[in-house]
């Protein structure tokens, strides 16, 4: 089969099916979609659809799947744990359903993990906390675990930058982010960082008068946020209305990368650091892949477009090398994902024995609306 090698995901493919054992004969693949289009999680799954979207075309046009038909349902849980419960039962137990991709949250896929763990199906989530992963081995994650990604961003912050203290907020509703919290909080005291203190607030507040005082009044000259990229914009904007020192270094996860974050933060949020596991300058793949993705939907990819469209890479490497298209050869092709060139961090991802992904990432800090390296 010849290739177009202009297209981002051409290389990827041709990789794919170099080591593709063919199945002995076409089949149809049926993969429930469950990620949250509207809702506090809208800003994950809204990209992360566009993402898959974008791949799913080239792979089709290229026959990365095979001679297979590959059929994706796509639903939206609303950013409702409930919801999601119910759209991967209806799934697991429905005989036609191969796989599941989603759901986003880490607090849905836990909810979940058990249900397609003893229905035996594989899921495929965006969680971020590997406890997602020891519920069993039908659940795989796109995302490296906290302490993979946050910890280069959380030692730049406390050896480059080297705060005295830094004071500490974090969602108490999402086990991501408490993990997250956990993390960071614990690298940067570790690592000489006081931490001044330490506030929890709901993913659906809005109102962070009280917290923003406490923050002016610590006088921290470090701020970690971590929160979904609106909620997380809003407490420093608050903070800096509050009168908080404008040289005050601003810490964050990974959703401080997200085009939510700047547009909703402005000049507020400009100058802080985060994690990336996309970078649109990385690689000849991920530069073609944001060029194709801004074409498509008017503005450029963040790492949850990213992420949709290192997804589909890896679920259509599995159903390449399937065995055959069954629940059971599907998670034994996932797990056995290996050097996938992707778009994301150093450019390939591999699954562990565990199943968490490794792909690398690196240190970023918002200057003027854009991504830039520090200095």
């Amino acid at each position: 089969m010849a290739f177009d090698y202009r297209t981002p995901g051409a290389a990827a493919l041709a990789a794919l099916l170099a080591t593709t054992a063919a199945p002995a004969m076409a089949e149809e693949v049926n993969i429930g979609v469950i990620l949250s289009q509207s809702g506090n999680y809208a800003f994950v799954g809204v990209p992360v659809v566009n993402g898959m979207r974008l791949a799913y075309d080239e792979i089709v046009e290229a026959g990365g799947f095979g001679d297979n038909t590959v059929n994706f349902e796509y639903e939206d849980n609303r950013s409702d744990r409930a919801e999601a419960v119910t759209l991967v039962g209806r799934f697991a137990r429905d005989a036609d359903y191969d796989m599941i991709v989603g759901p986003i949250a880490t607090s849905e896929a836990m909810a979940t993990a058990p249900i397609a763990n003893e229905m035996e199906i594989p899921m495929f989530t965006t969680a971020t906390s590997p406890d997602v992963l020891a519920i069993g081995e039908w659940i795989f994650k796109s995302t490296e675990t906290a302490d993979a990604y946050m910890e280069p961003v959380a030692l730049y912050v406390a050896n480059e930058l080297q705060p005295e203290s830094c004071f500490v907020v974090g969602i108490r509703d999402n086990e991501g982010y408490v993990t997250q919290r956990r993390i960071v909080t614990d690298l940067l005291s570790s690592n000489g960082v006081e931490i001044a203190a330490e506030e929890t607030i709901l993913s659906t507040d809005v109102d962070f008068t009280a917290l923003s005082t406490t923050i002016v009044n610590t006088a921290a000259p470090c701020l970690f946020v971590t929160a979904p990229p609106e909620t997380a914009a809003n407490v420093i904007i608050q903070a800096r209305q509050a009168g908080m020192d404008p040289e005050t270094i601003l810490l964050g996860d990974s959703g401080m990368g997200s085009q939510q974050f700047m547009d909703a933060g402005g000049s507020a949020v400009d100058g802080a650091y985060f994690p990336a596991s996309f970078v649109i300058d990385a690689t000849e793949m991920s530069r073609q892949f944001a060029a194709d993705y801004e074409e498509a939907y008017g503005n450029p990819p963040d790492i949850w477009a990213a992420t949709g469209y290192t997804m589909m890479y890896v679920v259509a490497n599995a159903v390449a090398n399937a065995e055959e298209i069954s629940r059971e050869d599907l998670r034994a092709a996932m797990a056995a994902t290996s050097d996938i060139p992707v778009v994301m961090g150093q450019g390939s991802l591999s699954f562990d024995e565990n199943r968490v992904p490794h792909m690398g990432g690196v240190v970023m800090r918002i200057s003027d609306g854009t991504w830039v390296a520090p200095e």
